[in-house]
Order: C-alpha cells, then structure tokens, then sequence
C-alpha cells in the first residue's frame, strides 16, 4: 500500500473539538499526506459531518442522547451496542485502514465492530490505576458500584485483551511506555511506542485577546484543567492556610470547574479551612480561552499527587506554560519532577504535602527575577530545545505508522 493512500480513523469517545492529542495527531496525519477522519460523539448542535483543518469529523446522530441502558452497558460491559453501530456506519462510508482508538473505553466496542483494519490504541492514561482515583470523586453508593464493575484488576485485564490484539500501542511519556510492557510482559515491546503528550507551536497562535477569569492586582498562581483528587488540587488549597500568614497578595485561580460531588468536596474545604478570599473558582472554559488565562497568571501549577496514575502519565498543559513562557510549579509525582528538573523551567514540592508546597510558592514569589529564568528556560525547552510537538511527537507518531505499513 502506498503510504500516501493510507486513511486513518480516529475514534474518540469525547467531544470534538475537546481533545488537544486528538486534533494534533488529526492535523500530523493530514501534514503526512495520509487521510484523517475522526469519529466523536454528537453533542447539541454540532453537524453530524464536517471537514476542520483538511480532517473528516463524523458524529452519527446515535450517538446523540444514548440511552441509560447503552451508557450502562458501556460502564459495566465496556460495550455500547450506539456505538458499535457508529461505528459499522463510519467504517463503511469512510472505509479506513487504521482504526486509532483513544484510550480503551471504547475498545470492546470497536473490536466487536471491526473488519480487517490495523488497530492502535493511544493510551492517555494508565486507566486500571486512574479507575482507582476517578472513584474518590464519588459518594460512598457511587464507590460501591464502581469498585465493583471497574476495579483495578478488572480494568487490567480488559487493558490486556484489548492491547494484546492490537497492532500497535502508543503511550503519552516514558514512564507509561515502561509502565505497559511491565504490566504485560506478553507485549512485543516493538509495537510499543511513546508519543509524548508536548504541545505545538501553534498553540500560541490561539486567542490572546480572549477575557481571563481573573484580574492582575493579585500575585496569582494558575491551575487550569480538570478537577480530581489525583490533580492535588485539594493540596494547592491547603497550602493558602500557611501562605496568606505571610502574604496576603497571593491567590490561586482554579479554572475548569464542572459540577460534581467532588467539586462541592473542594468548595467545602475552600471554607472549612478560612481561604475563601485566596482561592477562586471558576467554570470550565473553551480551548480558545486557555491561553489568554495562562498568560495572565504570575505562576502556572500542575500540583498532581504522586500516585500509579498520575506518576504514568503527562498533562500536555505542563507544556502549554512553558511554551507560553510562564514559571511553573509542580509536585513530585515522576513524570512532572523529571521534566522540570531537566527543562529547569520552576521547583517542585512534595507531592500531597501543603507546608512543602506553601513554602515554594513563597521562595518563588520573592523572587521575580528567578521566576524570569524559570519562564525562560521552559520556553528555550519546547522550542530551541525541541520538545514540542512539530520537532519531537510528529516525527514519532509519522514513523510508527510508516513502519507499520512497511512490514
């Protein structure tokens, strides 16, 4: 097959756009002059068909409003008859050579649903260990029924079906790539590929002008992304009780709130703990609205616990502030540790201890012209350094689908 006629599936199970590693890797194969389709979920008033950036995005209207048995059948079976039938239909328009499936969610599905096309799975996330955290966020019910249906064994064993009938296997940093051939020493370790979770160069060519959450009479520090108990947010907060003793001119923005239980925990705290006027919370806001945020903030923070989750996989916002050419602090889970240590770019605290945590917030803060070195090696890092994704993940993720097709 010529690699130029190589058309390409992409199958994730979360809007689009949403995902950051989706709509790179969509945009590298199209550079690559294969073909790029992705298949997402139909979410309010989104066309069902459309082409973005040269990439073919099908969202079939079953997929829109999937019942309360097919989302149970998914969360207890890991099988959606939805999106079994999504798929068959796309498969069957676009008829691709590579079904490329985000994280193993849908991975039953797509098999059970599949013809002769190759298969990858693109791990984000070491999910039999991230099952364990997602279920912290839940009242005690919820903890019941999913330690039951998605415990760490069973979501190991399903991690293994999937990947052992799959072509190749991409992860998002090396730790998670010698975290999966470890877990499955079946694997042949040549299907295993680390295409690191960096961020592009385009990424500054988004909105500048969009409206941060919040304004500049404060010394702030920024954490934007999800909210979980696996993120160290919580220890974030808890540092404020030390630092607002010794100075009341900083303040944290988290920004990405959704409504949750554990969201209500965060806010309980937030209250319980006397910090409702140095930590504000703010709603989950736009790709488009990112970056205005990040360059609004004095200090950028990924405080995530040290856990077999977190410690196996890379949030690409880590690199979104260095290539913004903002300081960072982040906590010592592995992955975050090492890649400050090496780019130099901020400090890392203890991993889940506030006092620790409170105090480089205020060793940073005194120092502006240290935070000055701090943002600018991060961004000699990503771009004279080559550590984003034109110089370092393309290149990678291109040659894994080129020696794919070679063999």
């Amino acid at each position: 097959m010529s690699l130029k006629k190589i058309k390409i599936l992409q199958i994730t199970p979360i809007k689009y756009p949403g995902s950051p590693r989706v709509l790179k890797e969509g945009r590298t194969f199209i550079e690559a002059g294969f073909d790029s389709a992705i298949i997402a979920p139909l979410i309010d008033s989104q066309s069902e068909f459309e082409e973005l950036d040269g990439i073919k995005i099908y969202r079939p209207k079953g997929l829109k409003n999937r019942s309360m048995l097919d989302r149970l059948l998914l969360t207890t079976l890991f099988y959606s008859p939805a999106w079994s039938q999504a798929l068959k239909e796309v498969i069957r328009e676009y008829q691709p050579d590579v079904l490329h499936v985000h994280d193993i969610w849908l991975g039953r599905s797509v098999l059970w649903s599949k013809g002769n096309e190759k298969i990858i799975f693109d791990l984000h996330e070491n999910i039999p260990a991230a099952v364990v955290e997602y279920q912290k966020m839940f009242n005690w019910r919820q903890q019941i029924f999913f330690s039951v249906f998605q415990s760490a064994k069973r979501m190991l064993n399903y991690e293994r079906h999937l990947l052992e009938k799959s072509d190749l296997i991409f992860t998002v940093v090396q730790e998670a790539q010698r975290r999966v051939l470890e877990d499955h020493p079946n694997l042949d370790d040549g299907k295993v590929f680390n295409i690191m979770n960096l961020e592009s160069n385009a990424f500054l060519s988004s909105s500048r002008k969009a409206q941060p959450a919040f304004g500049k009479d404060h010394f702030s520090i920024l954490y934007i992304g999800g909210f979980g108990p696996h993120r160290g947010v919580d220890t974030l907060i808890k540092s404020m009780t030390l630092v607002k003793k010794i100075d009341k001119s900083i303040k944290i923005q988290l920004v990405g709130a959704k409504p949750s239980y554990y969201l209500t925990q965060l806010k309980l705290l937030i209250e319980r703990l006397g910090v409702q006027k140095e930590v504000e919370i703010t709603s989950w806001v736009d790709s488009d609205q990112v970056l205005a945020n990040i360059l609004q903030a004095d200090l950028c923070c990924v405080p995530h616990n040290s856990n077999p989750h977190t410690d196996n996989t890379i949030p690409h916002k880590l690199f979104q502030y260095m290539i913004a050419k903002r300081p960072i602090l982040v906590s010592s889970s592995l992955p975050l540790q090492r890649i400050i240590g090496d780019s130099k770019a901020g400090l890392a605290f203890r991993a889940e201890d506030a006092d620790d945590c409170a105090e480089k917030i205020l060793l940073m803060a005194r120092d502006k012209n240290k935070l000055k070195d701090y943002a600018q090696n991060g961004y000699n890092y990503v771009t004279k350094g080559g550590h984003n994704w034109e110089n370092e993940s393309a290149p990678s993720l291109v040659s894994a689908y080129q020696g794919l097709f070679k063999k």
